[in-house]
């Protein structure tokens, strides 16, 4: 194990953004057990007590621990902060830093001056594992060291977890047998906000662990970025929203993976969970499921309707439009103030005929402006699975509409939308992949003016119509202008009605639906 160990360190991902260390650290084997309660009486440190630390220096690859002394400089009701001996002498903290942290963690924070950090992460995640039967968190501040220009704002590891005579023939490394939070003092100020926040993203680990040893670090770290926002100061939002073609449950650690977990569990928090009153963050911490089935298992424990993948498809919309007042506040954020998204395409001239790709569980966005009626064709990769939303705009009265294309077994369909250029200003266009297949999948798409402009003497005909045929399949898409029965009758070359059929149209961006036809089955229709 201590060779699995190495060679897990033995180089960074390319893209990793050094933020957090808890995912250098990922559980391995035996870590699936559940956390171990020490059979010993409780330490109760005073301020001035010295220990000893088994502690990691991170400016090598892989960390080599090595014991260190350090002093409890400060107590509060639910924390001992430890400085290490060399940064207090070195002057890298100072009593004011200290005080400051007991104050934020124990009692008050800047989303709500009445609770700190503990009352933050235990309200909504759970409570934390006790293995040394004292229910106080050790904050442990020492300069961590950086890597090749990497540096690490702070750590938790699951080995103190368990017994140091488990954790070393186990895995390798040394366990400090008590609940500790390991963060850095050097160069950054540890007596600010920011840097208390990570305080909490770190303890979020060390909470999320004691209810599930092996989620998704995609999960973990979503959880864990959303308590940086419940203390009051997240992490600033970049990256994700200029590349947001990138899969939400592939943890690479890059920064667009931070910000991009953030801003899911903090729309699932404000839309489906504490914010309206349902505990759902803390059930997904606390659900033994993985991945998406433990949000799915969640949701249905709370007898919520949704499921991932709707709440997935309804947040990549909310991530480009950010407006709380139209349909409920469903496609926006109430505590973030999201910046604007990159698009992969902004056509003022037409036609357009694109080709383009997306990873699973990501989306990206075409806009679409200028012009009179507005034709959307989209044809995916007839292996994927995709999602074709249509948001049309009134960027003049702060308005929009929300439809998407209705997409054959081939993933391929058209929607019109009439008033493009008159009541609606900007069309946008958001392919999403749905597939739980991972992978980028390709996919076309097309855009047209139609309508009024080409035909201006001529009444509106009751529907427009479009057509697609993929081997002996016909399918017949329709946008009616107005509710009511759509009546379909298709002919062949002689004028004989060779097949008819009938729906009523539903509400939506427009009334849209489609029939399907087999060619086969048509006679002479040619």
């Amino acid at each position: 194990m201590l060779l699995l160990s190495v060679l897990l360190f033995s180089q960074l991902p390319a893209n990793y953004a050094g933020h957090c260390g808890t995912s250098l650290f990922p559980p391995s084997q035996g870590a699936s057990l559940a956390p171990v309660k020490l059979g010993r009486p409780v330490v109760d440190h005073n301020v001035g007590d010295q220990d000893t630390f088994w502690l990691f220096n991170m400016s090598v690859m892989p960390p080599q621990q090595g014991i260190r002394t350090a002093t409890v400089r400060g107590k509060g009701n639910h924390c001992y902060v430890w400085v290490e001996d060399s940064s207090w002498t070195a002057g890298q903290m100072d009593s004011t830093d200290v005080a400051f942290i007991v104050e934020h963690f124990d009692n008050t924070s800047p989303r709500d001056s009445t609770k700190g950090v503990w009352q933050h992460n235990t309200g909504s995640f759970g409570m934390p594992p006790d293995i040394d039967n004292d229910s106080l968190v050790n904050l442990m501040y020492y300069n961590i060291g950086t890597f090749h220009g990497y540096t690490f704002d702070g750590y938790w590891m699951y080995y103190d977890e368990y017994p140091d005579s488990i954790a070393y023939p186990t895995w390798g490394y040394h366990s400090n047998e008590m609940e500790v939070v390991y963060i850095d003092d050097y160069p950054s100020n540890p007596g600010t906000d920011y840097r208390v926040a990570i305080v909490a993203h770190e303890f979020e680990h060390m909470i999320h662990f004691n209810y599930d040893q092996v989620e998704e670090l995609w999960v973990n770290e979503g959880a864990a970025e959303l308590a940086m926002w419940l203390y009051g100061s997240p992490d600033a939002i970049s990256e994700f929203n200029t590349a947001p073609d990138n899969d939400l449950t592939d943890w690479t650690g890059s920064w667009g993976d931070y910000i991009q977990t953030y801003l899911f569990f903090l729309y699932m928090y404000e839309q489906y969970g504490e914010r309206v009153g349902e505990p759902l963050i803390k059930t997904i911490v606390q659900n033994p499921w993985m991945n998406t089935d433990g949000i799915d298992s969640s949701l249905a424990q709370l007898g919520i309707s949704q499921t991932y993948r709707s709440i997935f498809t309804d947040w990549v919309v909310a991530n480009f439009m950010r407006d709380t007042v139209p349909y409920g506040g469903r496609y926006g954020y109430f505590g973030e103030r999201v910046p604007s998204f990159s698009w992969i395409g902004n056509h003022t001239t037409y036609p357009v005929n694109a080709n383009n790709a997306v990873n699973r569980w990501a989306a990206v966005y075409a806009r679409f402006r200028q012009g009179v009626n507005l034709n959307l064709g989209f044809n995916g990769a007839d292996d994927g699975l995709f999602k074709a939303q249509v948001v049309a705009r009134d960027t003049v009265n702060r308005t929009f509409v929300l439809d998407s294309i209705l997409l054959d077994p081939y993933q391929a369909g058209s929607i019109q939308i009439p008033g493009f250029g008159t009541t609606y200003q900007e069309v946008i266009l958001i392919p999403t992949n749905v597939n739980t297949v991972s992978g980028r999948t390709s996919f076309n798409y097309t855009a047209t003016l139609v309508g009024i402009a080409e035909n201006p003497g001529l009444p509106p005909a009751p529907a427009n119509l479009s057509v697609s045929h993929h081997r002996d399949n016909l399918l017949v898409s329709y946008v009616a202008r107005d509710n009511g029965t759509v009546r379909l009758r298709l002919y062949d070359a002689s004028g004989r009605v060779t097949a008819s059929t009938e729906a009523t149209a539903k509400r939506g961006l427009n009334k849209i639906g489609s029939s399907r036809f087999c060619v086969g089955d048509l006679g002479s229709f040619a």
